[in-house]
Protein backbone atom coordinates (compact mmCIF):
# COMPACT_ATOMS: atom_id res chain seq x y z
CA UNK A 1 0.00 0.00 0.00
CA UNK A 2 1.25 3.01 -0.92
CA UNK A 3 0.50 5.12 2.70
CA UNK A 4 3.15 2.99 4.18
CA UNK A 5 5.90 4.97 2.68
CA UNK A 6 9.21 6.35 4.79
CA UNK A 7 7.53 9.88 6.26
CA UNK A 8 4.79 7.48 7.26
CA UNK A 9 6.93 5.33 9.05
CA UNK A 10 9.14 7.93 10.11
CA UNK A 11 6.06 8.66 12.17
CA UNK A 12 4.96 6.30 13.45
CA UNK A 13 8.20 5.32 14.69
CA UNK A 14 8.74 8.99 16.22
CA UNK A 15 5.73 8.28 18.42
CA UNK A 16 7.12 4.83 19.33
CA UNK A 17 10.34 6.04 20.33
CA UNK A 18 8.17 9.11 22.40
CA UNK A 19 6.22 6.87 23.90
CA UNK A 20 9.37 4.70 25.13
CA UNK A 21 10.53 7.69 26.56
CA UNK A 22 7.97 8.73 28.56
CA UNK A 23 8.06 5.30 29.87
CA UNK A 24 11.43 5.74 30.93
CA UNK A 25 10.98 9.01 32.23
CA UNK A 26 7.83 8.24 34.16
CA UNK A 27 9.69 5.11 35.49
CA UNK A 28 12.55 6.85 36.92
CA UNK A 29 10.16 9.71 38.61
CA UNK A 30 8.97 6.43 40.71
CA UNK A 31 5.52 6.91 38.48
CA UNK A 32 4.14 3.26 39.13
CA UNK A 33 0.82 1.47 37.05
CA UNK A 34 -1.51 1.94 40.32
CA UNK A 35 -0.38 5.41 41.51
CA UNK A 36 0.57 7.05 37.82
CA UNK A 37 -0.09 5.02 35.00
CA UNK A 38 -2.74 7.30 33.60
CA UNK A 39 -0.48 10.11 32.01
CA UNK A 40 1.17 7.21 30.17
CA UNK A 41 -1.97 6.23 29.27
CA UNK A 42 -3.07 9.21 28.02
CA UNK A 43 0.34 10.17 25.97
CA UNK A 44 0.01 6.34 24.21
CA UNK A 45 -3.54 7.33 23.16
CA UNK A 46 -2.50 10.97 21.96
CA UNK A 47 0.12 9.23 19.72
CA UNK A 48 -2.24 7.09 18.83
CA UNK A 49 -4.76 9.46 17.44
CA UNK A 50 -1.53 11.67 15.58
CA UNK A 51 -0.56 8.54 14.00
CA UNK A 52 -4.23 7.89 12.91
CA UNK A 53 -4.41 11.90 11.50
CA UNK A 54 -1.19 11.15 9.49
CA UNK A 55 -2.12 8.20 8.08
CA UNK A 56 -5.64 9.74 7.16
CA UNK A 57 -3.92 12.65 5.83
CA UNK A 58 -1.98 10.91 3.76
CA UNK A 59 -4.87 8.25 1.98
CA UNK A 60 -6.94 11.55 1.19
CA UNK A 61 -3.88 13.17 -0.96
CA UNK A 62 -3.69 10.09 -2.60
CA UNK A 63 -7.08 9.67 -3.68
CA UNK A 64 -6.59 13.58 -4.60
CA UNK A 65 -3.76 12.92 -6.99
CA UNK A 66 -5.84 10.05 -8.29
CA UNK A 67 -8.55 12.30 -9.13
CA UNK A 68 -6.29 14.77 -10.72
CA UNK A 69 -4.64 12.08 -12.82
CA UNK A 70 -7.86 10.75 -14.04
CA UNK A 71 -9.01 14.58 -15.19
CA UNK A 72 -5.68 14.86 -17.14
CA UNK A 73 -6.32 11.60 -19.11
CA UNK A 74 -10.06 12.47 -19.88
CA UNK A 75 -8.98 15.93 -20.74
CA UNK A 76 -6.33 14.35 -23.22
CA UNK A 77 -8.64 11.83 -24.54
CA UNK A 78 -11.00 15.14 -25.28
CA UNK A 79 -8.36 16.70 -26.89
CA UNK A 80 -7.18 13.99 -29.11
CA UNK A 81 -11.00 13.56 -30.23
CA UNK A 82 -10.89 17.30 -30.79
CA UNK A 83 -7.80 16.78 -32.96
CA UNK A 84 -9.03 14.23 -35.24
CA UNK A 85 -12.51 15.55 -35.67
CA UNK A 86 -10.38 19.25 -36.58
CA UNK A 87 -8.17 17.19 -39.02
CA UNK A 88 -10.99 15.40 -40.93
CA UNK A 89 -12.83 19.11 -41.27
CA UNK A 90 -9.97 20.30 -42.67
CA UNK A 91 -9.56 17.29 -45.21
CA UNK A 92 -13.23 17.84 -46.11
CA UNK A 93 -12.29 21.79 -46.81
CA UNK A 94 -9.29 20.66 -48.83
CA UNK A 95 -11.46 18.53 -50.95
CA UNK A 96 -13.59 20.77 -51.50
CA UNK A 97 -11.50 23.67 -52.26
CA UNK A 98 -10.02 21.30 -54.96
CA UNK A 99 -13.47 20.66 -56.08
CA UNK A 100 -14.08 24.02 -56.59
CA UNK A 101 -10.67 24.47 -58.95
CA UNK A 102 -11.21 21.82 -60.78
CA UNK A 103 -14.94 23.14 -61.62
CA UNK A 104 -13.84 26.61 -62.02
CA UNK A 105 -11.18 25.50 -64.32
CA UNK A 106 -13.67 23.24 -66.78
CA UNK A 107 -15.53 26.91 -67.00
CA UNK A 108 -12.08 28.54 -68.01
CA UNK A 109 -11.47 25.65 -70.68
CA UNK A 110 -14.82 26.82 -72.50
CA UNK A 111 -17.37 24.62 -70.71
CA UNK A 112 -20.95 26.63 -70.42
CA UNK A 113 -20.99 29.80 -68.73
CA UNK A 114 -23.65 28.92 -66.26
CA UNK A 115 -22.91 29.70 -62.82
CA UNK A 116 -26.11 28.42 -61.56
CA UNK A 117 -24.92 24.73 -63.29
CA UNK A 118 -21.98 24.85 -61.87
CA UNK A 119 -23.28 25.58 -58.46
CA UNK A 120 -25.31 22.30 -58.96
CA UNK A 121 -22.56 20.45 -59.99
CA UNK A 122 -20.93 21.56 -56.98
CA UNK A 123 -23.78 20.66 -54.83
CA UNK A 124 -23.41 16.89 -56.64
CA UNK A 125 -20.02 16.85 -55.65
CA UNK A 126 -20.45 17.65 -51.90
CA UNK A 127 -23.50 15.58 -51.39
CA UNK A 128 -21.30 12.48 -52.38
CA UNK A 129 -18.69 13.57 -50.02
CA UNK A 130 -21.71 13.75 -47.25
CA UNK A 131 -22.48 10.36 -47.56
CA UNK A 132 -18.90 9.55 -48.15
CA UNK A 133 -18.18 11.20 -44.80
CA UNK A 134 -17.36 9.16 -41.37
CA UNK A 135 -17.32 11.85 -38.79
CA UNK A 136 -20.82 13.26 -38.03
CA UNK A 137 -19.24 16.74 -37.76
CA UNK A 138 -17.34 16.67 -40.97
CA UNK A 139 -20.78 15.49 -42.73
CA UNK A 140 -23.16 18.48 -41.10
CA UNK A 141 -20.46 20.87 -42.17
CA UNK A 142 -20.65 19.91 -45.70
CA UNK A 143 -24.33 19.56 -45.40
CA UNK A 144 -23.60 23.66 -44.35
CA UNK A 145 -21.73 24.04 -47.24
CA UNK A 146 -24.68 23.01 -49.43
CA UNK A 147 -27.28 24.96 -47.66
CA UNK A 148 -25.39 28.08 -48.49
CA UNK A 149 -24.36 26.80 -52.19
CA UNK A 150 -28.25 26.74 -52.48
CA UNK A 151 -28.86 30.01 -51.33
CA UNK A 152 -25.97 31.28 -53.61
CA UNK A 153 -28.23 29.64 -56.82
CA UNK A 154 -31.06 31.17 -55.40
CA UNK A 155 -29.20 34.36 -55.61
CA UNK A 156 -28.09 34.20 -58.73
CA UNK A 157 -30.83 32.90 -60.01
CA UNK A 158 -32.86 36.03 -59.00
CA UNK A 159 -30.41 38.51 -60.33
CA UNK A 160 -30.94 37.26 -63.30
CA UNK A 161 -34.63 37.32 -63.64
CA UNK A 162 -34.36 41.04 -62.41
CA UNK A 163 -31.80 41.83 -65.20
CA UNK A 164 -34.56 39.87 -67.97
CA UNK A 165 -37.29 41.73 -66.87
CA UNK A 166 -35.57 45.32 -66.62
Amino acid sequence: MKTLKHPTLRAALGVVVLFIMWQAASASAGWTVGSGGMPAGLLLLAALAALCGILCRRVHNEVNAEEMAAKAVRAEADLCRERVARHRADAAFVEADQLLARISGRVAGGMRQDPVGQLGLVQDELMQMQRGAADPAVAARIEMLRTRLELVAKAVRQTARTAEAG
